[in-house]
């Protein structure tokens, strides 16, 4: 509404010559759908990008923004248009400066995301870019796009290259058989916390290889659990995750993992991007498991379809020494961006 009844009458007579892209996207839960009114107590208000060229950008950025600061009205259906909360928001709270109207132009939109400056992107840049970023430069609604420069730029990064997910799958996988390896002998022990936090663990994993089946990036750790609830998995997959971390018995949590698995197994099957993968799984003598898992079975046949340049991640003894500790899976900072340095293969 913001655009449609207030900013674009003024680019249609101020700049009606003007090509240009408006938006809304970026930081904050209203660009996917997540708000409330909690949400709203801090840096929330009516927000549109305006994105030009970047000659444009240069010679009409500060005309544009003061004639906003001009006609635009100091509120907007009852929210405010300037910064009013000091100490709440971050930004300017001088009553002149447009609270997130802004003026800008793609190329430096992506150098903010994760400091992207060409596109498409290479392989091994992907993997420095945080997910949390991805996600929010290709959420939101564009309103418009003369140039179509902005349209690009979010269908190349809506989702990554298969080479790149095969990747990221053959690492989150690994990371389910390190959490899952050591439930017996901590059940065993009767460490009733311990096997929660492991079961945690293996569920958050899972929950993350959820994404990645069905093509979507995920949030950080606040609404996590609520998009992964909008996946066309989670029906099938939530109530046998809920399961297995509530489960107070050793062996039925590493039952449950078997399952979740499976059920994840068959939806990245059906990507195409590997030859079909199962797992084996048999009962033990339960003094390390009740049921052993060879996750090898997922973990190489995915490792087997990297190509180059990814491949030679792999080939550096580093990565599978302290893979865990070098590869970063923090959702808002990037995930691999230690690894990538110690390796001389990314030349």
């Amino acid at each position: 509404m913001l655009y449609e009844e207030e900013i674009k009458p003024i680019m249609e007579k101020r700049f009606h010559n003007l090509k240009y892209a408006a938006a809304t996207f970026g930081m904050c839960s209203e660009n996917l759908g997540l708000d409330d009114e909690v949400s709203m107590d801090h840096e929330w208000g009516p927000r549109v990008t305006i994105l030009l060229s970047e000659q444009d950008e240069t010679r009409c950025s500060a005309d544009m923004m003061r004639v906003f600061q001009e006609l635009l009205p100091t509120t907007f259906k009852g929210f405010d248009m300037m910064w009013r909360k000091p100490g709440v928001d971050v930004h300017d709270t001088r009553e002149t400066i447009l609270y997130h109207v802004s003026v800008g132009n793609v190329v430096n939109t992506l150098k903010r995301y994760g400091g992207i400056t060409t596109l498409p992107l290479k392989e091994m840049d992907w993997l420095r870019i945080s997910e949390q970023h991805l996600l929010e430069f290709t959420s939101g609604v564009v309103y418009r796009d003369d140039i179509g420069e902005l349209t690009r730029a979010r269908e190349l990064l809506a989702y990554y290259p298969d080479n790149v997910l095969r990747f990221l799958l053959m690492s989150e996988w690994t990371a389910v058989a390190d959490d899952w390896f050591p439930i017996g002998r901590v059940g065993s022990r009767k460490d009733q916390l311990g096997l929660h936090i492991q079961a945690a663990k293996v569920c958050q994993h899972l929950m993350r290889i959820a994404f990645m089946v069905s093509r979507k990036y995920f949030h950080y750790k606040k609404w996590f659990g609520t998009l992964f609830k909008r996946l066309t998995i989670a029906p099938t997959l939530e109530p046998i995750l809920l399961e297995l971390i509530e489960e107070q018995r050793w062996q039925k949590v590493e039952e449950k993992i078997g399952e979740a698995a499976s059920i994840l197994l068959q939806y990245q099957n059906k990507l195409g991007i590997t030859p079909e993968i199962t797992m084996k799984a048999e009962e033990d003598d339960g003094r390390r498991h009740h049921i052993k898992y060879d996750f090898r079975q997922i973990v190489n046949p995915l490792a087997e379809c990297i190509q180059p340049p990814l491949k030679s991640l792999m080939e550096n003894q580093v990565f599978w020494l302290h893979e865990r500790s070098l590869i970063l899976w923090n959702e808002e900072v990037g995930k691999w961006s230690l690894f990538l340095e110690s390796s001389p293969t990314t030349a």
